[in-house]
């Protein structure tokens, strides 16, 4: 019905599609505007830094002022001396005559314990919420700095705000856009070798995106928190996922050309048999996606409907615009190889995956361990994973930022630079303030305590910690913080950037946990709705699990070994999951709907073979084509995002070229007639 759909209205539906992707383009092009990334999106809900961040910035609009530290130290180690004090008080004073709007006064400098280094701090208020106030004040405050003189003194811009900056890659949608769409082009061009045809999916998925984008933009309008992460992630999961169907259908599409010499009937039989399996590959990952909304994360939480979204509009493109395409502009399109009735178009792209398919059909049990084996081996890598909550390990490495962050760590006291903001209960007595402090003061892993001005009426303390504010002892210390207080004045709350980051990776580790089974749960359901088994299901579940942990285990050496980041953040884990789970779980869909197809026909041992032969080469070129997608996330700054994007691609590597292609074919020919139980004979 949808083929003569398309035959009947391919014109209109063409014209439809492109109407709506230039209205949605007009959206599109403000959804940085609407997109957040202040404190709210990324602060966990009901947690006490979560209200010391509202307390302390109750205005969006007029956010409190990031920190900047300007840190000196002699690039040879040694002493300052006395010349570099004064070059060290005359840069304070050139800070200070910036003139940059949002610049505050400097402080005073302060010398570390053992006379080596010295910082100022300069407050830097956004203006309106406007990231570029921050970027801008701190590129002016490092161009006014002085270079390292001859003598070796050397001055780096850190802190809250030069480690934002430094994480800050600016508009990365356009570049990103263009680096996907270049990926699969190359990949497209690549597997079709038509000068033509690639052109088709591209140009299909470029609009889904557009309207993806449009709808991103009206979901923030309904006050859904999109974020810089989801918006990246939403780029790259339409084109991929789309182009994935696209060549599904364009597989599919050859295959019947050479059987009808109408390629209309040759169209809507390619819809007819590849449509099951492309609904169905779409509501799973939509189901994994949602999944996200019972995330504490609003950022997370955000991404599930967000991401959801553009899947939908992926789907509806390649069974849509993509059809009108292709009824639109014949055969021609797959020139030079232009399939046609009564010759044998198959033999030759299909020998590669006959011969796979014949290794896996005669040592289906020796197959199966082998693989399963290898990626247990690869996920033994998770052992070297480390979770952080140090911001720094967020920031590309060897930026100014962080080896400023270095210089402070290794001169400084551990807490002198983050410190733990105390909000006591309102109208509190300074008789109760005074035993706060000493609470404070008097908890195991505090290093020093002091009053500040009181805020909104009440009571506030600053306290720096004797233990690297980010680590484990951290988290310990402000648990017995939290509790001290909760004894000595009731009500009281800890915030500040090391709880902030405590409590974010409590609340993400907390998503995890209940986002985990909810997706697997969600998965299974589908699978065994749609392949009518029990055993099925699981079977696949557990192969995806499976790649899921090899691939997160081999990024992690990658991670630690090859790249050098610190650690990771703790919801990577989810993000990474949610995606390789769902999309792994889609190259098994296609997999097993062409082996229930030909299992009309042939035993499941036959049905295997020819189900895999058929579909390896387009199943192989769409992973390479949605892991390449993925692969552009790591051009973005942000470690946490291409982190996502390069463990993900490995995952779909890995799914694709081993689960999906030795793994699976090798348990169900071992299983036999078992994988459909309770079922029986399509």
């Amino acid at each position: 019905r949808l083929g003569r759909t398309i035959r009947a209205a391919k014109w209109p539906v063409l014209l439809a599609w492109i109407a709506l992707a230039i209205a949605a383009t007009a959206f599109a092009s403000r959804l940085g505007d609407v997109q957040r990334d202040d404190s709210a999106a990324y602060l966990p809900g009901g947690f006490e830094s979560s209200e010391v961040a509202r307390l302390t910035e109750p205005d969006p609009a007029h956010p409190d002022a990031e920190t900047a530290v300007v840190v000196f130290h002699r690039a040879s180690g040694g002493a300052l001396t006395a010349a570099d004090r004064t070059a060290i008080a005359d840069a304070r004073e050139e800070a200070a005559a910036l003139g940059v709007p949002g610049v505050q006064t400097p402080g005073p400098v302060q010398t570390s314990p053992d006379g080596s280094a010295a910082l100022f701090t300069v407050g830097i208020q956004p203006h309106q919420a406007d990231d570029d106030t921050v970027a801008t004040a701190v590129e002016r405050l490092r161009t006014a700095m002085p270079d390292a003189d001859s003598a070796g003194l050397r001055a780096l811009v850190t802190g809250e705000a030069g480690l934002d900056v430094d994480n800050d890659g600016g508009d990365v949608d356009g570049p990103l856009l263009l680096t996907s769409m270049a990926i699969v082009a190359v990949l497209l061009l690549l597997t079709y070798r038509s000068p033509v045809l690639w052109l088709v999916p591209l140009f299909a998925a470029g609009l889904a995106v557009m309207v993806a984008r449009g709808g991103a933009y009206g979901l923030a309008r309904a006050g859904l928190a999109v974020t810089d992460l989801s918006s990246a992630i939403l780029i790259v999961l339409v084109f991929g996922a789309a182009t994935d169907y696209a060549l599904l259908l364009l597989d599919r599409y050859r295959e019947e050309l050479a059987r009808h010499a109408d390629r209309h009937e040759a169209l809507a039989e390619a819809l007819r048999r590849t449509a099951p399996a492309i609904v169905a590959s779409a509501a799973t990952v939509t189901a994994g996606l949602l999944c996200l909304l019972v995330a504490d994360l609003a950022g997370l939480r955000g991404l599930g409907p967000v991401a959801a979204s553009g899947i939908a509009v992926a789907l509806a493109a390649m069974l849509t615009l993509l059809p009108a395409l292709l009824a639109c502009a014949g055969r021609w399109v797959l020139w030079p190889r232009v399939p046609s009735p009564g010759r044998d178009h198959g033999a030759g792209r299909h020998r590669l995956w006959g011969a796979v398919a014949g290794l896996v059909g005669r040592r289906p049990r020796l197959v199966a361990v082998l693989v399963t084996g290898a990626l247990g081996s690869a996920a033994l890598g998770l052992t070297g994973l480390h979770v952080s909550a140090d911001p720094v390990d967020k920031v590309p490495p060897h930026s100014e930022s962080v080896t400023g962050r270095q210089v402070l760590a290794d001169h400084f006291p551990d807490g002198a630079s983050d410190p733990l903001a105390v909000v006591l209960p309102a109208g509190a007595a300074p008789a109760t303030v005074a035993v706060a402090e000493r609470a404070a003061a008097a908890t195991d892993g505090v290093a020093k305590v002091e009053q500040t001005p009181p805020l909104a009426g009440r009571g506030t303390l600053r306290v720096e910690l004797a233990v690297p504010p980010y680590g484990d002892g951290a988290a310990d210390v402000i648990d017995r913080l939290r509790d001290r207080l909760g004894d000595a004045a009731p009500g009281s709350l800890v915030g500040g950037m090391p709880a902030v980051q405590a409590d974010y990776r409590d609340a993400a580790l907390g998503d995890t946990a209940r986002i985990v089974p909810l997706v697997l749960l969600a998965i299974t359901v589908i699978l065994g709705l749609l392949l009518r088994s029990v055993v099925a299901p699981l079977v696949l579940l557990a192969t995806v699990v499976l790649s899921f942990a090899a691939a997160l285990g081999v990024s992690a050496l990658l991670f630690t070994h090859a790249l050098g980041h610190g650690g990771v953040a703790a919801d990577l884990f989810v993000y990474i999951f949610v995606f390789l789970v769902a999309l792994g779980v889609d190259y098994n869909i296609f997999l097993m709907e062409r082996v229930r197809e030909e299992r009309r026909r042939a035993a499941t041992a036959e049905a295997v073979r020819r189900g895999l032969t058929a579909t390896g080469g387009v199943i192989s070129a769409a992973g390479l084509v949605l892991a390449g997608t993925f692969l552009a996330l790591t051009q973005i700054p942000d470690m946490t995002v291409a982190e996502v994007g390069l463990a993900v691609a490995i995952g779909v590597l890995i799914d694709t070229l081993l689960v999906r292609s030795l793994q699976v074919p090798a348990l169900v020919t071992w299983l036999g007639d078992r994988t459909w139980w309770p079922g029986g004979r399509s």
